[in-house]
């Protein structure tokens, strides 16, 4: 996506955090932490100004609490978000409380104007209320996405996805997933190498795309429904061979049916389904055991290292030696 970078000659890009009840200290902390006072030391001489962005919290809580143990501070009025370039919604603790009045206005407000919305967590949410991402590609942290896509279906949420970003609208998956996006952000803005400096003095990778999946150790629950013991009986045989006609044959249905009732009952194809169960558990092999990832391939019923890489790619949009070594180590990826 071509973004124009923001005008370091002109006054400081100005970043108001919008700070809810509840709201999740980490969410808060990181784009705090990435758009706020840098060290002089940070970047190079000839960046002018040395700090671009210029900083401030506004809520409708002067002294909101981060949960049960901290107390934001120099939180300003919500009135303040007027003047901010972008606006960031950390997560908090219960998307299902009723927002406080007049976020949904500001944040429409900020929109129209043409400031930049961003979402950390389950600050899409807040966004989502607001009428601000109907009709856009949007994440949040996978436990929550099916929330959000009930009670939003204008939305196009992408729970595999680290952040997405739309433009004027940005959205990042669960608490570390918005240090990608707001990295990202610092790329959009003033460059690659503006971006690889900041992800080196937090000690973080400089870049992760935002189209790589979120990590969740194990499947998603079984759905309920007719098909539910069949649908466990092949996560507890994902090794074996498994045709439509044999699934249908364990669940005593035609093919026509188990077609039917599957996609009703977990929004996917039989085979998707069982793609994706397998891939699920080869992430965990990869992450926890040292089988090679051959050895994976044929324990996860993928027949060949091939068809996992293949399929490994399309689910997660990485492939099983950089799963590997993002979650072990290099020293652990075997070949």
């Amino acid at each position: 996506m071509s973004v124009s970078r923001i005008n370091l000659a002109t006054a400081p890009h100005r970043v108001a955090v919008l700070v809810l009840p509840g709201v999740v200290a980490l969410d808060l902390v990181v784009p705090l932490q990435i758009f706020g006072p840098w060290p002089a030391e940070l970047m190079p001489e000839e960046m002018v100004p040395a700090n671009p962005y210029e900083l401030s919290l506004c809520g409708p809580d002067p002294s909101a609490m981060t949960g049960e143990w901290l107390t934001a501070r120099g939180v300003g009025p919500i009135s303040s978000m007027r003047d901010a370039d972008t606006v960031i919604v950390p997560g908090f603790l219960d998307p299902r409380e009723p927002l406080p009045a007049g976020v949904c206005a500001a944040l429409a407000e900020a929109a129209a104007r043409g400031a930049r919305l961003v979402s950390v967590c389950l600050g899409a949410f807040a966004l989502a209320e607001a009428g601000l991402l109907d009709g856009r590609r949007a994440t949040t942290h996978w436990m929550w996405a099916r929330e959000l896509r009930a009670r939003y279906p204008l939305v196009d949420v992408q729970e595999q996805h680290l952040y997405v970003d739309e433009g004027s609208v940005l959205t990042s998956a669960g608490v570390l997933a918005g240090v990608d996006l707001c990295l990202h952000i610092l790329r959009r803005d003033l460059g690659q190498s503006a971006s690889n400096t900041v992800a080196r003095f937090l000690v973080s990778a400089p870049h992760r795309e935002g189209g790589q999946v979120q990590f969740i150790r194990e499947p998603v629950a079984v759905a309920a429904g007719s098909l539910a013991p069949t649908r466990q009986w092949l996560q507890q045989n994902l090794r074996e061979d498994h045709t439509l006609q044999a699934i249908a044959d364990h669940a005593r249905v035609s093919v026509r049916t188990l077609t039917r009732r599957f996609q009703a009952e977990t929004g996917e194809t039989a085979m998707g389904w069982l793609t994706r169960q397998r891939v699920a558990r080869a992430r965990v092999f990869l992450a926890d055991t040292d089988r090679s990832i051959a050895q994976i391939a044929d324990d996860t019923g993928f027949g060949s290292l091939e068809a996992l890489r293949s399929h490994f790619n399309a689910v997660t949009g990485t492939s099983p030696q950089r799963h590997r070594r993002a979650f072990r180590g290099s020293a652990a990826v075997a070949s």
